[in-house]
């Protein structure tokens, strides 16, 4: 009996491990192992050529060239499933080259995105007429979140009740007394 109770504990105890992992981890095509080997990211990272990275942020901008794409990302860091944690900070940001045409309106400014590539060497250039220097990922797998949409929760107390309050009031007719 005591035997068959504690085979039933373990059995609950590896099936809420196992929803509990299901919840955080990050989308296939953003997996790497061992986790550990991934660079985090650095303003114009330096001497880590070849080095595989998972970043992530919000898209700035989308530069098409004749067979890649330049992707200019506000860097933002990563959530445990993969998502960008909206943030007021960054500390820079980051190209993220990926081979073939991106479509400019779906991968519009604002919108989230995780890449899982290999770094490159920084690249010089411009954010207007201020002189940058980006590092560069070389896109393997990309994540584009759905935009984020801004939702307004009222609270409404329910011990609390307003003796002045009329739900009809805008519709009812004046009563004439």
């Amino acid at each position: 009996m005591n035997k068959c109770l504690l085979l039933q504990k373990s059995m609950l105890l590896g099936l809420a491990g196992l929803l509990l992992a299901g919840c955080s981890s990050v989308p296939k095509e953003l997996a790497y192992e061992p986790q550990a080997d991934l660079v985090a990211y650095q303003p114009a990272l330096k001497g880590l050529d070849g080095k595989p990275a998972r970043w992530s942020g919000v898209i700035a901008a989308v530069h098409n060239e004749q067979d890649r794409s330049l992707v200019e990302v506000v860097y933002l860091p990563l959530k445990s499933n993969g998502v960008p944690e909206q943030t007021e900070q960054s500390p820079g940001r980051f190209l993220a080259v990926m081979q073939g045409f991106v479509d400019p309106t779906l991968y519009a400014k604002g919108r989230s995105l995780t890449v899982l590539g290999i770094l490159d060497k920084p690249v010089e250039s411009k954010i207007g007429d201020h002189k940058y220097e980006f590092s560069v990922i070389r896109v393997s797998g990309s994540k584009l979140w759905p935009p984020i949409k801004e939702v307004e929760v009222r609270y409404m107390d329910p011990y609390f009740s307003d003796p002045f309050y009329d739900p009809f009031w805008p519709r009812r007719p004046m009563r004439h007394w």
